[in-house]
């Protein structure tokens, strides 16, 4: 007896076994963080250890070290991410900028802090969680973003 492979069956290539997954529901914590140039640079030339090392940020991570249902991966805990931009605004009348002028628009060096909490947290848990870290923001107003409960998948 001879097998035939079909043009289709040689697109899919050879037959593997898919990894079984899992699915958690989460909602992702956001926090754009001003930085000075310097540890922006020092970050995207591939120095991570200025993320321990730059004072200004020394109150996020107080912040999230107090909350220990964020970033809670099961066998991984204080899991977050991070990435490299900039924030533009343009401060109004009657606000104080901790950067640049009323009235002049503004470029700050920011970073992007992504965690997660469950998505069953309870929502005064999750409040305290983002109540800490507004309070320990340098901006008079804070950009943290909290999502709609979305899935996280991973290797079951």
């Amino acid at each position: 007896m001879t097998a035939t492979m079909t043009s289709a069956a040689r697109e899919r290539g050879p037959c593997r076994t898919e990894p079984a997954i899992r699915r958690r529901s989460v909602r992702a914590i956001k926090v754009y963080w001003p930085v000075p140039q310097q540890a922006l640079a020092a970050l995207a030339a591939g120095d991570v250890e200025v993320l321990h090392q730059d004072e200004s940020l020394a109150e996020l991570f107080r912040a999230l070290e107090a909350s220990p249902e964020v970033g809670d991966f099961g066998l991984y805990t204080d899991v977050f991410e991070v990435g490299i931009g900039a924030e533009g605004f343009t401060a109004a009348p009657g606000s104080t900028p901790t950067l640049g002028a009323v009235g002049a628009r503004s470029l700050s060096p920011t970073l992007t802090f992504t965690t997660y909490v469950d998505a069953s947290a309870a929502d005064d848990e999750v409040s305290r969680v983002l109540t800490r870290i507004v309070a320990a923001h340098p901006w008079e107003v804070p950009v943290v973003e909290l999502s709609a409960p979305l899935e996280l998948v991973s290797r079951a």
